[in-house]
Parts: C-alpha cells; sequence; structure tokens
C-alpha cells in the first residue's frame, strides 16, 4: 500500500480498514462497539437504560447465527429498524431449532398475565415442531407460577431424572441436591439462552420469533 492508500485510510476515505464489497454499513448514530466485547457487556449496557449501547455491542460481536443474532434482530426490531429485522430474520430461521428457542422463551413469560396467550402459542409451536417431554417439562419447571412448577419437575423427573436433579440443585437450591454430570449439559444448553431472554425482555423476542418462525402472532 502507498503512502496516499495509508493516508486516506487513516482519514477513513477508503484503503485499509474500509467497508468491504457486500458488508452492510455501520448503524446510524449509534455508539461504537468492541467486537471483543460479550452478550453479557451488551445486557448489562440495556439494564443500565444505555439500549443503543448494547444494540451497537450486539451488532459488533454477531458472527451471523445463534444467540446474538438473535438479541441483536431482537434489538433492531425494538428500534423500529425493519431493514436489520429483514435481513437477519431468514439467519435465526435457518440457524436456530425453532422447538428449543419457543421453549426458552416461554420459560421466561409469565402464566396469569398479559403474556400468557404468547407463552400457550410457543408451547403449542413447541409441541408441534419436536420438542421432547422433557424439554416440555423443563420449561414449566422454571415457570414462575409455584405449582405450575411443582408439577412440572415431578414430569421432568420422569422424563429425564439427571435433568430434575440438576434443576433442583442450580435454580430451586433444594437441599441436599446435586448437579448431575449427565444433565448439566442440557441444562447449560438451555438455561443460557433463557436467562439472556429474560435480561433482554421477552416479550421482544418472543415478537421476534414471530416473525422468524411465522407462528402467525404480530402482538
Amino acid at each position: 500500500m502507498g503512502f496516499f492508500d495509508r493516508a486516506k485510510a487513516a482519514l477513513g476515505l477508503g484503503g485499509a480498514g474500509s467497508k468491504r464489497t457486500g458488508e452492510r454499513p455501520a448503524l446510524r448514530d449509534l455508539p461504537p462497539a468492541s467486537p471483543e466485547a460479550s452478550i453479557d457487556d451488551a445486557l448489562t449496557a440495556r439494564e443500565a437504560g444505555r439500549k443503543e449501547e448494547g444494540r451497537a455491542i450486539l451488532q459488533a460481536i454477531d458472527r451471523g447465527k445463534g444467540l446474538r443474532t438473535l438479541l441483536r434482530a431482537a434489538a433492531a426490531l425494538e428500534a423500529a429498524d425493519e431493514e436489520e429485522v429483514l435481513a437477519l430474520v431468514p439467519k435465526i430461521a435457518r440457524g436456530e431449532p425453532g422447538w428449543r428457542l419457543a421453549l426458552q422463551i416461554a420459560g421466561v413469560l409469565g402464566t396469569d398475565t398479559p403474556d400468557a396467550e404468547s407463552r400457550d402459542r410457543l408451547l403449542t409451536y413447541a409441541r408441534a415442531h419436536g420438542a421432547a417431554a422433557w424439554a416440555l417439562a423443563w420449561t414449566g419447571a422454571s415457570a414462575a407460577d409455584e405449582g405450575l412448577r411443582l408439577a412440572s419437575m415431578v414430569d421432568l423427573l420422569f422424563a429425564d431424572a439427571p435433568l430434575a436433579r440438576t434443576v433442583a440443585s442450580r435454580e430451586w437450591k433444594v437441599p441436599g441436591a446435586e448437579d448431575d454430570h449427565d444433565g448439566i449439559e442440557r441444562y447449560a444448553t438451555f438455561s443460557h439462552g433463557r436467562d439472556a431472554i429474560r435480561r433482554f425482555g421477552a416479550p421482544a423476542v418472543a415478537l421476534l420469533f414471530a416473525r422468524a418462525f411465522d407462528t402467525g402472532s404480530s402482538s
């Protein structure tokens, strides 16, 4: 690279560091964010009231699939950035097991709140798209409603005893309960996404789910 190319690059006029062909430009009017940041950094910014910063972080760390893409799209939907949403929704639909994502969202939504109808739709979707009995029971065991939680834990114990013991240890803090080696991986796979969705805000993610998996709900 010659001197003038390096000078233009330093001034942001092209050359090294310029936008690659076909790459979407940076989001307008958002603060800069490091690609070395984490989902936790983005969620912490949101919880502190800095939603634009959280959205910028999610854009910077997105790798085109998984939880980062999901939350990035939810932030775009929240900001009414339809262009961003349209670009990300197909990636979510291709890359996420729909029934698992439905259960992660449903595990956060309440059973006696305005979100109950959305929760029921998500559970219906999950049942129709291959969700295992243990996964459905895990969702109920994560619910805020104590009666549902107790009944679902019984179901989970019969469907997947190692996972039930792990949930009892990690979430219910039952005296004497211990993590089960065979249940930890399944627990981690579900709980990480669920907890991030809870921190972000489940209703927004539920609306995005409806877009990505065409469940027919727009409210």
